[in-house]
């Protein structure tokens, strides 16, 4: 395709001066008709010389893979093998719904150079992000016109999740620990069943830590603190039905708990369990065997970064059920789900009560803003009337159902969107440190 430059532009308005300095006699506007064929002529003609210029060579470079809300910078490096001064604009044809900067670039390729040139890409879904073909223009030596042109460049690559919260984590990680450890950087000393030192007495320690003999000998209380139990056991379950979908601000519910099984995940490995992943939603779409390794980290990613939440009701049994029968040893099972639909999380308390028999249940959800909200509304419509008595209602069975999964033995973990990684890594360790598992 051929575009007219500016120049060529400015060159076609010439023949309307032409009549205009004629005032429109015919021999002005015969000559004009003769001048307005020869700009054209001589715009095709720059246009197709721009297309034979040889030894351009381009082609896409970045680091590999994306995140989102992360600026990228992605580079298209330009090579001019020829011997006269090249005018490029190159138009990317990046991943839907991606932020550009600048949209296209204005590129001068000296004679026999080489040189990389960026933009910025702030991708905005996870997943599989596409990138289309390159069109660029080259201005002709005229400079009266661009040849455009396409180049195959398609390419697909990941984009990760935003882990927006990795490093309050890893805070409430290190927080958690250093409670345990008191001024000691890197051993977590806690509960588990080994005698490894004695410390002085903490409020939060239990009773049956005291150590009576050495009290008596240091005239105050005297604890003793224990190796914490490793390779033990812990299965994250991920809810990918419809109840995940709503938002809390600027993302799902499922966003959030997915960055939430990432980071407890890597928590887990780091203190030398195994781990294990089963997403499912009507039913087990993933089921990932418990693991040691630091490998079973990627695996996680791999297997939650281009996920997304069905439109279903979440089928509690068969994931229970499904993890229950292959891990016969005590595990943790820390089950990421929501409970805005009461009639499934209902269903969900029961096979948790059997679940609960061998194993250890630590369910984690999401507090339901919009629904706080609107309980504190002063209702002045009937419409606010109707919106406050139906959100009374829901959060008050919320709460019911909260307090009988407790009482039947279930952990609970009810946070906001951007503290439920960091306070399911503290109950994660805490758990262990009581020695719960």
């Amino acid at each position: 395709m051929i575009v007219p430059s500016r120049r060529g532009l400015s060159m076609a308005a010439v023949p309307l001066a032409v009549v205009l300095g004629g005032r429109g006699e015919p021999g002005a506007v015969l000559a004009a008709w003769y001048l307005l064929a020869a700009v054209i002529v001589a715009m095709i003609v720059d246009g197709l010389l721009a297309g034979r210029r040889r030894g351009l060579r381009l082609h896409r470079e970045f680091a590999g893979q994306l995140h989102v809300d992360q600026p990228e910078r992605i580079g298209w490096v330009v090579e001019n093998g020829g011997d006269r001064r090249l005018s490029l604009e190159l138009s990317d044809r990046t991943p839907a719904g991606a932020r550009v900067e600048p949209p296209t670039l204005a590129v001068e390729a000296p004679p026999r150079s080489r040189a990389t040139h960026f933009y910025e890409l702030i991708p905005s879904e996870r997943g599989t992000a596409v990138f289309g073909d390159l069109d660029y223009r080259v201005l002709g030596p005229l400079r009266l016109a661009w040849r455009q042109m396409r180049l195959p460049a398609r390419l697909e690559v990941r984009c990760l999740p935003q882990l927006a919260n990795a490093r309050a984590a890893e805070l409430a990680e290190r927080r958690a620990l250093l409670r345990q450890a008191g001024s000691h950087r890197y051993r977590w000393r806690g509960a588990g069943t080994s005698f490894e030192s004695l410390r002085e007495y903490s409020p939060q320690d239990d009773i049956r830590w005291v150590d009576w003999k050495a009290t008596a000998r240091q005239n105050r209380p005297i604890s003793r603190n224990f190796e914490v139990e490793r390779h033990q056991q812990v299965m994250i379950l991920v809810d990918a039905s419809r109840a995940m979908t709503t938002f809390c601000g600027r993302r799902t519910k499922f966003d959030a708990m997915l960055e939430a099984a990432i980071l407890v995940a890597r928590a887990a490995l780091g203190r030398g369990d195994s781990l294990g992943l089963v997403v499912f939603s009507d039913h087990v779409e993933t089921y990932l065997h418990p693991r040691r390794e630091q490998a079973q980290l990627k695996t996680v990613i791999e297997n939650l970064f281009s996920r997304r939440p069905r439109l279903v009701e979440p089928n509690y049994e068969a994931a229970l059920t499904l993890a229950a029968q292959r891990n016969p040893r005590r595990t943790l099972f820390i089950l990421l789900t929501d409970l805005t639909v009461i009639e499934a999380a209902r269903r969900m308390r029961q096979y948790l009560a059997v679940l609960t028999q061998r194993h250890l249940a630590l369910v984690v959800t999401i507090a339901d803003e919009t629904l706080e909200q609107n309980e504190l509304i002063e209702p002045r419509t009937v419409e606010e009337f109707y919106r406050v008595g139906v959100a009374t209602e829901l959060m008050y069975e919320r709460t019911l159902l909260l307090e009988e999964l407790r009482r039947s033995g279930v952990a609970i973990l009810d946070s906001r969107a951007d503290e439920v990684a960091a306070r399911a890594i503290e109950r994660y360790l805490d758990l262990k440190r009581r020695l719960r598992l």
